[in-house]
């Protein structure tokens, strides 16, 4: 069963409501209306709308999911939660849904709260491997650069050396 505008809304702020502040409820709130009347005015209907949200309780559940780890990041412990990306300025940040456009989506009005600052770069194995090999290729680089440098100095006093033990030995 697809939620008219006003029961999604419903549904979202008794979800949200006394887990996390009011400021913060009616942050979410004014978002999902400003956004499904955007999409309207757009040319979609009310239904469609309502469909690509899906369930509000699932995002009321991701919705929570953000709000403690960004509790936990302005708390001073450096938590972040996975899903957070900063979204080309538009003052959103995902709050990180199961592949529903906008859910757990938080908006910033007018300046009032500042986004999480920190990131998290996770690099993949095949990174971690590449970053190896250029490390190796930089020293070797670096060891035959020496070596070539102090061969025309070294190989003339090896020469002697080994000429010196070998008559060396040779006389015992």
């Amino acid at each position: 069963m697809i939620l008219t505008k006003q029961e999604f809304l419903k549904v979202l702020q008794s979800s949200l409501t006394g887990k996390i502040s009011d400021r913060q409820v009616a942050d979410h709130l004014n978002y999902y209306e400003d956004y499904i009347s955007n999409e309207i005015r757009g040319g979609k209907s009310e239904q469609e709308v309502m469909a690509s949200l899906g369930d509000p309780r699932l995002i009321a559940r991701s919705i929570l999911a953000a709000g403690g780890a960004e509790e936990q990041t302005t708390s001073g412990t450096g938590g972040r939660a996975e899903g957070y990306y900063r979204d080309g300025g538009n003052g959103h940040y995902s709050g990180g849904a199961q592949g529903q456009y906008g859910g757990g989506t938080k908006s910033y009005h007018g300046g009032t709260e500042e986004p999480p600052t920190g990131r998290v770069f996770r690099i993949p194995a095949w990174g971690w491997m590449l970053i190896v090999i250029v490390a190796l290729m930089l020293i070797l680089s670096f060891v035959f650069s020496v070596i070539k440098i102090l061969f025309p100095i070294l190989f003339p006093i090896m020469v002697v050396i080994f000429f010196v033990k070998l008559f060396r030995d040779w006389l015992n």
